[in-house]
């Protein structure tokens, strides 16, 4: 996601480039990068394990804001809620197809990702 170049670290230029994507980028590169946020081991599908540490760390940032509080049991639930929404083929992971096709066919998703727009009309 950050570390564009695959090197272990995040230079400058490459966290640039991942905030220029998210507030300048259109809706496909805003939610393909999204999709890269996810995709932890960079295999080209997100898996279960995938989703769940990323949706833990969301709630653990969130900390004592989450009402109620989540535990674990409430997590898998969460993310199987979403899989069985995006995982079309019922294999077991998303790829990024399947990610894009199900996040472009809902309109809280395009709604959200696009209200990090910070490009202007004139």
């Amino acid at each position: 996601m950050f570390d564009l170049q695959h090197s272990g670290t995040i230079c400058f230029e490459d966290f640039v480039r991942s905030l220029s994507i998210l507030a300048r980028g259109s809706l496909s590169e805003k939610l393909r990068w999204t999709f890269t946020l996810y995709d932890i081991n960079g295999d080209g599908v997100i898996s279960k394990d995938e989703m769940c540490s990323i949706v833990s760390s969301v709630y653990s940032i969130m900390g004592k804001y989450a009402n109620p509080a989540v535990d674990s049991c409430a997590i898998r639930d969460h993310v199987d809620r979403i899989f069985k929404a995006m995982d079309a083929n019922n294999d077991g992971v998303i790829s990024v197809d399947e990610f894009m096709d199900s996040c472009l066919k809902n309109e809280a998703v395009v709604h959200g990702v696009m209200a990090l727009d910070t490009s202007f009309c004139v």
